[in-house]
């Protein structure tokens, strides 16, 4: 045998070029004993299902149906040391399904073996939905440090991960969401348990609603540094001034969810985010001008106005949401100059029910501010309720000044003039999403806005949106809908 074939790095770049879900692996395992457990440790790295392991022993399982599996008698030592020697190479666990692809009582042999080593020994994720596999909070998994949870009934969760937290001490991140969009009361769920988690590094459950215990808790995890929660209003003010500033000393990545801007603002004057630099926050209810001052003036003194690269505050649409535009109050260049001291912004994202007033030059100032800028997104959901909306000269202008930017949002005047063909400015990047949220445009003015679009991204892969949202309100908006539609089938025939 070569003597390049007894290096594990030469094999494992030879067994990930075969495709790990069809035959080649399994067939290279069998090649040669040098490939064999490189090749097996690939194909059974990740499991989507449980049967392929009741499968291994075919003498002691049989099939129930065409998806399912089972044991008809139990395991000798043997047996079990078949499934160890296979069981050994799984790190990931993803039960995408309802059904692990065994039955009830099979599951619960695999999870309690008769021995006192963890059968699943090695296994790094794990993914499944609860309470329909619940049970694997019961399993012994030493190794474990990521655990995603759906979640479609609440009851006895917190006990079962209380447990879990005791027997998986490595856990470093975990993400609780609701299955498909179920109805479910989060507010069911007591937080508490979150603290016997002591190694997290991420903690994701937008839905969840936090307590000032659990919350202090999070803050003095040193490791912390991804976090997403459910703001409840009164939170904020429980934090007692012994407590206040609680410092998330590594925190990267934070999103806050919360019916009003307010308990925001805050929770921001209480907190320090040093080291953060993705700042989200989702809100239900549209907020007051002076909401909006006090928000930016938290993220500044929450310390994070150099590190922030990311800054987004997103009031969604709920379908069947009755709104008025003309009732909206108008966003200008002076509320839009709150973000001016974030002078390191990479992405900004603005989406509120106001109307949005802007002139090609003040966008062009305002985004002088941000050299690194990428995303510029404003009012995708709510639209900006003008028949103007930046110049096509003026577009050409911010794209100039932006030259990093590879996702915009902004309504254009179609009616304005369109300047020369730019293809020689030497942009766009390879990739580009581009958003005319709610621009008004006349029949007449498709060929040659379409012929402009084409030209500008005549080098790029093109994402084309427009009056994408039923949150965008006009008497115009099903005609200019079915216009944007015309433009993108000319853009085609123009690149």
């Amino acid at each position: 045998m070569h003597h390049a074939l007894q290096i594990q790095e030469i094999l494992f770049n030879i067994v990930g070029h075969c495709s790990h879900f069809g035959p080649d692996v399994a067939a290279l395992a069998r090649t040669c004993r040098a490939f064999k457990e490189p090749a097996l440790d690939v194909l059974w790295e990740e499991l989507f299902e449980l049967s392929p392991l009741v499968r291994c022993v075919p003498k002691a399982s049989h099939q129930l149906s065409s998806e399912s599996y089972a044991f008809h008698r139990s395991l000798t030592q043997i047996e079990w040391d078949i499934l160890r020697s296979y069981t050994r190479r799984i790190r990931s666990i993803n039960l995408e399904d309802d059904m692990p692809g065994i039955d009830h009582k099979c599951f619960l042999n695999l999870l309690k073996p008769p021995m006192t080593e963890p059968l699943f020994s090695n296994v790094r994720k794990l993914r499944f939905q609860y309470p329909n596999d619940k049970h694997l909070l019961l399993a012994t998994l030493p190794s474990l440090m990521s655990l995603d949870i759906r979640l479609n009934d609440p009851r006895s969760f917190e006990d079962s991960l209380r447990l879990f937290a005791k027997i998986s001490p490595s856990l470093a991140n975990l993400y609780i969401d609701p299955y498909h969009y179920a109805s479910i009361d989060m507010d069911r769920i007591d937080p508490k348990f979150i603290c016997h988690l002591r190694n997290l590094h991420s903690f994701e459950c937008s839905e969840m609603p936090l307590d000032m215990t659990t919350l202090v808790h999070l803050s003095r995890l040193p490791a912390l540094i991804d976090l997403s929660f459910t703001l409840p209003s009164t939170l904020p003010d429980q934090i007692s001034p012994s407590d206040s500033p609680l410092i998330f000393s590594n925190l990267d990545e934070l999103l806050l969810c919360s019916k009003f801007l307010g308990p925001v603002s805050r929770l921001l004057s209480k907190i320090r985010l040093p080291a953060v630099t993705d700042l989200t926050v989702w809100i239900d209810f549209r907020p007051a001008r002076q909401d909006l001052s006090l928000f930016f003036a938290n993220v500044w003194t929450s310390g994070s106005p150099r590190t922030i690269q990311e800054l987004r505050l997103i009031q969604p649409y709920n379908w069947g949401q009755t709104s008025v535009p003309g009732d909206r109050p108008v966003l200008g260049l002076e509320d839009l100059r709150l973000y001016v001291p974030f002078s390191n912004l990479r992405c900004i994202q603005l989406d509120i029910e106001w109307k949005i007033d802007l002139t090609d030059s003040e966008l062009l100032t305002l985004v002088s501010t941000w050299p690194c800028l990428e995303e510029l997104r404003i009012n995708t959901n709510w639209g900006w309720n003008t028949l103007g909306g930046i110049t096509p000269n003026g577009l050409l202008q911010l794209l100039q000044s932006c030259p990093l930017l590879t996702w915009i949002a902004l309504p254009i005047d179609t009616r304005a003039e369109i300047p020369p063909s730019p293809t020689s400015l030497g942009f766009p990047p390879p990739r580009y999403t581009i958003d005319f949220v709610d621009s008004f445009i006349e029949e007449e003015s498709v060929p040659a806005i379409a012929a402009f679009i084409a030209s500008l991204m005549a080098s790029s892969q093109l994402h084309f949106h427009a009056w994408s949202s039923y949150g965008m309100i006009a008497p115009y908006r099903d005609v200019c809908r079915k216009r944007w539609r015309d433009v993108e089938e000319w853009v085609g025939q123009f690149r």
